[in-house]
């Protein structure tokens, strides 16, 4: 062995062409250490957030249909109450009566002569366009809502031209089975935009 092999220590650093440094290889284990963490940290926190996504969207989701229910029961109920007939009014009270809660069907009955002979006297038809629904409270768990209705009934009179007449309505409803039934209605005011 010469004094030139004994003087170059053996380290593979000159083989590679690299020079030798003690801090790379820590380096690249803390580097790869942090980028696991961070991988497992988006992980754990996409796990968390769809859970939480799933469980609110599901409370989401049924208030949604409640408040299509409500909208869509409540229009049907609208015209039950505003669309008659005076050649026909049995088909008038008994649709009153399908879209109520027994408590008001009970204030139907009670009223039903009085409103009865009136229609016949008028000799009126009206026919509703319900143009918009405004959900106004709803308690999903309570079973209770209320909504605003912007409606516009064509009435006939006999022997005399149709008008329109634009209505707004307050409906209370309560959830009876799996249906919305009225339990209080009443027309609101409308208010000219001059005022």
């Amino acid at each position: 062995m010469s004094s030139e092999d004994q003087e170059a220590p053996e380290t593979g650093a000159e083989e590679t062409g690299e020079p030798a440094s003690r801090d790379a290889v820590p380096a690249r284990y803390l580097l790869w250490g942090s980028a696991a963490l961070a991988a497992a940290a988006l992980i754990v926190a996409a796990v968390f957030g769809i859970q939480w996504w799933s469980a609110s969207g599901d409370d989401d989701v049924a208030l949604a249909k409640a408040r299509d229910d409500v909208s869509r029961q409540g229009a049907a109920a609208v015209k039950a109450f505003t669309e008659l007939d005076y050649t026909n009014p049995d088909a008038y009270f008994q649709r009153q009566l399908d879209v109520s809660t027994p408590e008001y069907q009970t204030q139907i009955k009670n009223t039903e002569q009085t409103y009865r002979q009136a229609m016949t006297d008028a000799k009126t038809k009206v026919t509703t366009t319900v143009q918009d629904i405004g959900v106004e409270e709803l308690d999903n768990h309570q079973g209770k809502a209320s909504f605003l209705a912007a409606i516009v009934t064509q009435v006939t009179k006999e022997g005399q031209q149709p008008v329109a007449k634009p209505l707004r309505l307050e409906v209370q409803l309560t959830r009876v089975g799996q249906d919305w039934k009225v339990s209080q209605i009443g027309s609101v005011p409308l208010v000219s935009s001059g005022q």
